[in-house]
């Protein structure tokens, strides 16, 4: 078995350092890419958890071939979320690495991300970029070079909430967290279309969030299964209209007034998207109020201007 051979005992629970959680629901095809993917990582001490979501194709059959060298916990079809949360109340490890089942790891991953978490107790969550391949695993180049522009420019001052209420821009697949800050923050919301963008916003609230530049550590697959724009985009507006009641409820938020500004502008975006322009004008304007300076951005005269063009 490649992983725990370091574990620890503590009250009776056998614990690795890392937990390497797949929430998979009906993915067998690319499930051994996956699971391939984290017994090839170069840093060793890790349990591998599959969380199956309730999978009615060949799932079992898949993981039935691994034996002793998974742990796999099968609950009702429930959700992504749900299955996330249970991996993470599941997991052995000090911190747990998502590989979303359709996507693989690159082999530095873990080695890249356990010292930086090691060094810093004040760090919760550590990420990097990506790599886009398409549905049968060919490198897509342009939508890499593309998505390593959009991670830097969103990183290139650090991880602040206020800065990801408007630009988030992390995977799953490219992430480790502390159990324990996952545990605080309250863990995935399934009422959520976007339960991952909620918890980064979460947990750059509370703890600090380092990205790294450099060489990707996950390979992001590209196909028709994957959640379509329509359901991104409400998911975006869901989360930030969540975290505008959060900065109401909690005054004392350190750039709170930024923040607020960051997901108005996000909801103007967002329903810009979905053609409701009469809306989109709406939140731009909240924004505005709040900060005029942002018509300097010229993205947002331009959205301003196109709001009152009816289509």
């Amino acid at each position: 078995m490649p992983a725990g051979a370091r574990a620890l005992r503590r009250g009776g629970r056998r614990l690795t350092l890392v937990t390497a959680a797949i929430p998979t629901y009906n993915r067998a095809r690319f499930l051994d890419g996956a699971l391939e993917s984290i017994f090839a990582q170069t840093f060793r001490d890790f349990e591998v958890l599959v969380v199956d979501d309730g999978s009615t194709d060949e799932t079992p059959s898949v993981l039935a071939r691994y034996d002793d060298q998974i742990r796999v916990v099968r609950q009702e079809n429930r959700g992504r979320a749900a299955a996330r949360n249970r991996a993470v109340r599941e997991a052995r490890g000090r911190y747990v690495s998502f590989l979303d089942s359709d996507d693989r790891w690159l082999p530095e991953k873990l080695a890249r991300h356990v010292p930086v978490l090691e060094a810093d107790p004040k760090a919760a969550m550590v990420h990097g970029h990506i790599d886009v391949i398409a549905e049968d695993g060919e490198s897509l180049g342009e939508e890499t070079r593309r998505h390593r522009a959009l991670f830097s420019a969103a990183h290139r001052n650090g991880v602040t909430y206020a800065g990801y209420a408007f630009n988030c821009r992390c995977f799953s697949s490219a992430m480790t967290v502390r159990v324990e800050a996952l545990e605080s923050v309250g863990l995935y919301d399934p009422s959520l279309l976007l339960d991952d963008y909620d918890v980064y916003l979460r947990l750059a609230l509370e703890y600090e969030i380092v990205f790294l530049e450099g060489p990707a550590v996950a390979l992001y697959r590209h196909h028709a299964g994957q959640m379509a724009t329509y359901e991104l985009t409400m998911g975006q507006i869901q989360t930030a209209k969540k975290h505008l009641a959060l900065l109401e409820a909690r005054p004392g938020i350190s750039d709170r007034a930024l923040a607020r500004r960051n997901f108005l502008l996000m909801l103007a975006r967002s329903y810009a998207v979905l053609g409701e322009q009469r809306k989109s004008r709406y939140y731009l304007l909240q924004a505005l109020r709040l900060d005029p300076s942002v018509l300097r951005q010229s993205w947002v005269l331009k959205r301003l201007v196109a709001s009152f063009v009816k289509r």
